[in-house]
């Protein structure tokens, strides 16, 4: 990332993602990319994933180019300003860019670890580059993201992301045990949730804070607050799983299903039918030499049986419990424009489609 390291990194990333005006609510939903100067934001993340050396550049710069929602990016930025309403927190920018560059990492590793194919609705980077470069790729965005944070000066940031960088790797780790399980538990999968994308999602709030060089107070706050809005994201992303068409998804209804990934609409399915677990198991033993109409067949008619469980309602009902548990933390800092602008990302979360 030789064109970040130069002299004035800071200035440079500030004044790149300097907003033009004040955004408004409807632009701050997930599913937009324009706030608090994201676009410009987007092409320091592509520089960044183009300066990897050798052949890993084109990977990564793939995944970016993709797109994504940028949420996390969003809520450094604006955490930063609800911390320090009015003030202008140096090193912001600089530390935004490091949650989606880890974000990113994590997606190049993820792929490898499932045999993803399919990526944001276009074909993972793995499968273009294989798998070594995609994991290389992801080690180098995960380098850059810590040389990042250490050069925004940040007091702290360094430390708070290596402290969250493990927590995605246990995160990982849990997951790829339980790979395949058809007895993992609903807390078995809330703690995944925690741990793969809770964790990230309160780095961004504290990370926030800590570029504000706001109080103890403040900074535990807005981690709190970005650890439930985590959660409540991720089982909203777990429910898309189910509820989503494969156009609107970007890949195959029930994929991470049939990968054999805990979630936990499927562990309060497979808790309140416990039949269900043999056909849960029919399916993960499915393979390639596996005629497609019979594999539509078993998945279609796993996912009614599944569906009239409830458990699609009741692990809905968990994310707005901790949607909920997430704006009464953000309730614990001062009153700003920002906060309610932050309040209005939160509420969208369970509503996103995609």
């Amino acid at each position: 990332m030789a064109a970040l390291h130069s002299a004035g990194l800071i200035e440079l990333l500030d004044a790149a993602a300097s907003p033009l005006s004040r955004p408004s609510a409807a632009q701050l939903l997930p599913g937009t990319s324009v706030a608090e100067g994201i676009p410009r934001l987007e092409r320091l993340l592509l520089a960044a994933a183009l300066e990897a050396p050798h052949d890993l550049g084109p990977a990564a710069a793939q995944l970016v180019r993709a797109g994504g929602k940028r949420v996390r990016p969003l809520l450094t930025l604006l955490a930063a300003r609800a911390a320090a309403p009015g003030l202008r927190a140096r090193g912001r920018v600089a530390l935004a860019l490091v949650s989606e560059l880890v974000h990113s990492a994590t997606l190049l590793h993820d792929d490898v670890i499932d045999d993803g194919l399919t990526r944001r609705g276009l074909p993972a980077p793995r499968v273009a580059y294989g798998n070594g470069v995609s994991v290389l790729a992801g080690d180098w965005l995960l380098t850059s993201s810590l040389d990042l944070a250490l050069r925004s000066r940040v007091p702290g940031a360094v430390e708070a992301l290596v402290r969250t960088l493990r927590k995605l790797v246990e995160g990982e780790a849990r997951q790829l045990a339980l790979r395949g399980s058809v007895a993992f538990s609903a807390e078995d999968a809330l703690r995944i949730a925690e741990l793969k994308t809770g964790a990230l999602f309160a780095w961004c709030g504290e990370a926030g804070a800590l570029a504000a060089r706001a109080p103890v107070a403040i900074r535990e706050a807005l981690r709190d607050f970005g650890l439930h809005c985590g959660v409540a994201f991720q089982i909203a992303d777990d429910l898309l799983d189910f509820e989503a068409d494969s156009a609107t998804l970007g890949k195959a209804v029930l994929a991470d299903v049939t990968e054999g990934k805990p979630s936990l609409p499927l562990a309060i399915a497979l808790k309140r039918l416990p039949p269900l677990r043999a056909d849960l198991a029919a399916l993960l033993v499915l393979d390639l030499a596996t005629p497609e109409l019979e594999v539509r067949s078993r998945t279609r008619a796993f996912a009614v049986k599944l569906s009239r469980t409830g458990a699609l309602g009741a692990a809905r009902r968990v994310a707005e419990m901790e949607r909920d548990t997430a704006l009464q933390a953000l309730a614990r800092i001062p009153g700003s424009p920002t906060r309610e602008l932050l309040e209005q990302v939160t509420q969208s979360l369970l509503a996103r489609q995609r």
